[in-house]
């Protein structure tokens, strides 16, 4: 039996070019850690992001985890500066990649049986 395409896609992901050098990363544990620290709308749905989220967000999901780490207290200022060179439309290219990029890893996302032996979707998501 082969394996599917968007198996293999998810399983090797690659960045998504957005254009103005702008690449999505693939989402990595380190992305999502990162993620989770800034209490981003996209692990946690608890909320509605104001514009400072979203632009870190957008932030951390376009550059190598370890970079954003390694800058980490100077996040907010580094997240404002890179989007003071990109046009407003940028936001929803971006978006978009992430969505596709969140789209890929669910589409392998390992599916166990719940109490009632259903089946459902792990996700891994903040406490």
């Amino acid at each position: 039996m082969s394996v599917p395409r968007s198996s293999i896609d998810a399983l090797f992901p690659e960045g998504i070019d957005c254009g103005f050098g702008i690449t999505v990363y693939p989402l990595t544990l380190a992305h999502y850690a990162l993620l989770e620290k800034i209490n981003s709308y996209l692990v946690s749905t608890d909320h509605t992001p104001d514009s400072i989220e979203v632009i870190k967000t957008l932030y951390i999901c376009t550059h190598p985890a370890k970079d954003v780490m390694a800058e980490f207290d100077s996040l907010e200022y580094d997240a404002f500066e890179w989007a003071e060179t990109l046009p407003p439309s940028m936001n929803n290219i971006i978006a978009g990649a992430i969505l596709k990029q969140i789209s890929a890893m669910s589409k392998v996302a390992p599916v166990v049986g719940d109490e009632q032996g259903k089946k459902k979707l792990v996700r891994e998501t903040a406490s």
